[in-house]
C-alpha cells in the first residue's frame, strides 16, 4: 500500500510538472498587485484600476506548458474613520494550467484594504487588507497512467489500475490572504514601498488524492487530506528621479513555500519620451537566483502602463531547455472620473 501511495503521487508530479509547493508567480510582479500582496487593493491616485496579466512557461521544453492567465479590478471606494484614511476594495481571479494531464489551479477572491494615511500630506500610508474566495484544483483523469494499469502487450488499460480510481478530478476549498504594505513618500523625486504578505492563511484541503471509501454522499473515493503551504511573500521597491526625463526603479521580491524560496531582484530604467503626452519608456534585467535572468521592457502612456517580459533560463534545466524560459505581457489602466468643480457665479453691484 505505501508503494502504491508513492507511485500515486509521483504520477501527479510528473503528469502536471506540479510540486505541492509551487504556486502562481510571475516575473512582472509589481504589474500584477492583488496576487504581491492584498493590500495593495485600492493603493493608487484615481478612481478605479484594471488590469491583467498573462505567463507562459517552457513551451520550449514539454507540449503543454504552463500558462497563466490573471485578472483584477480595484478601486478607492470610501473614507476611513479618519478624514485623511480611505478604504479601498478589489476582484481577482486566475487559471495556473499546467502539465499534459491539464492539472488546473483557478481562484475568483474579494478584497478590502484599509489605508491609514500620516502627516499633514498624507506622504507616509500604511495599508492593511485581506482576500476572500473559493478556489479550485483539477485533473484530467482520463490523461494519467499508472505502472500497474499496462497489460502484456504494453497496452494501458485504466480497469487494470488500482491507482487510477483514487485520484479525484476536482478539489474545491475557500482561501483567505493577508498582507500589509508601507508607503512613504521622501521628497519630490524619491518614494519607497515594502511589503508582507501570507497567502493560504487558512491552510484548507486541496487534495486529489483519495482517502478511500467513506461515509460521504456519491459513488468513488472521498477525499483525502492535505493541507495547501501558506506561500509568505516579502517585497519592496525604490522609485528615484533624476531630472524631468529619467527615473530608476529597483525592486526585490522575497517569498517562501514549505521551504521552496525564491528570490528576485530587479531595476527599471524610465525615460520621459514626450512630456505633453505623457509617455515614459521602460526598459531593465532582473535575476531570480539560481533559476532565470529578466529581460524587462514597458511604457507608461498617461494612466496605462503595458510591459512585457522574458526569462533567460539559466538553471540545470538549461540541457533541455536551450536558455529558453517563460514569456509575460501584462497591462493595467487607471481610470479617473472627477467631478468638476461648481463654481457660484457671483454679481457685483457697485454702490451707486
Amino acid at each position: 500500500m505505501r508503494r502504491q501511495q508513492l507511485l500515486l503521487l509521483a504520477a501527479l508530479l510528473l503528469s502536471g510538472g506540479f510540486s505541492v509547493a509551487q504556486d502562481i508567480h510571475f516575473t512582472q510582479y509589481n504589474l500584477s498587485p492583488m496576487t504581491l500582496n492584498p493590500a495593495n487593493a485600492g493603493r493608487f491616485e484615481g478612481t478605479a484600476r484594471i488590469g491583467g496579466i498573462y505567463r507562459s512557461q517552457w513551451s520550449s521544453v514539454i507540449n503543454n506548458p504552463y500558462s497563466t492567465p490573471s485578472a483584477w479590478v480595484d478601486a478607492p471606494i470610501i473614507r476611513g474613520f479618519r478624514r485623511q484614511d480611505w478604504v479601498g476594495v478589489g476582484l481577482m481571479l486566475y487559471q495556473d494550467r499546467a502539465g499534459s494531464a491539464g492539472l488546473t489551479h483557478g481562484a475568483f477572491k474579494f478584497g478590502a484594504t484599509y489605508h491609514f494615511a500620516f502627516g499633514k500630506k498624507g506622504n507616509t500610508v500604511l495599508s492593511v487588507g485581506g482576500h476572500y474566495g473559493g478556489e479550485q484544483r483539477r485533473i484530467d483523469i482520463n490523461r494519467l497512467q499508472f505502472s500497474d494499469g499496462f497489460n502484456n502487450q504494453g497496452e494501458y488499460v485504466p480497469a487494470l489500475s488500482m491507482d487510477n480510481g483514487r485520484v479525484l478530478g476536482s478539489a474545491n476549498y475557500n482561501d483567505i490572504d493577508l498582507g500589509a504594505v508601507f508607503f512613504s513618500k521622501l521628497n519630490k523625486t524619491m518614494d519607497f514601498h515594502v511589503g508582507f504578505s501570507i497567502y493560504h492563511f487558512t491552510r484548507p484541503n486541496y487534495s486529489l488524492i483519495g482517502g478511500g471509501a467513506g461515509p460521504g454522499p456519491g459513488p468513488g473515493p472521498q477525499q483525502g487530506f492535505a493541507r495547501l503551504p501558506r506561500r509568505y511573500v516579502t517585497h519592496g521597491q525604490f522609485n528615484m528621479a533624476f531630472g524631468e526625463r529619467t527615473s530608476f526603479s529597483p525592486t526585490f521580491l522575497f517569498q517562501t513555500m514549505e521551504g521552496n524560496d525564491e528570490i528576485v531582484v530587479q531595476g527599471l530604467a524610465g525615460y520621459l519620451l514626450n512630456k505633453e503626452k505623457d509617455v515614459t519608456l521602460r526598459a531593465g534585467l532582473g535575476y531570480r537566483l539560481g533559476d532565470a535572468v529578466n529581460l524587462l521592457v514597458g511604457a507608461k502612456i498617461k494612466d496605462l502602463t503595458i510591459g512585457a517580459a522574458y526569462d533567460v533560463n539559466i538553471s540545470d534545466l538549461t540541457i533541455v531547455s536551450n536558455y529558453r524560459g517563460g514569456f509575460e505581457i501584462a497591462a493595467n489602466y487607471i481610470i479617473k472620473i472627477y467631478k468638476p468643480a461648481v463654481v457660484k457665479p457671483k454679481v457685483l453691484c457697485p454702490r451707486l
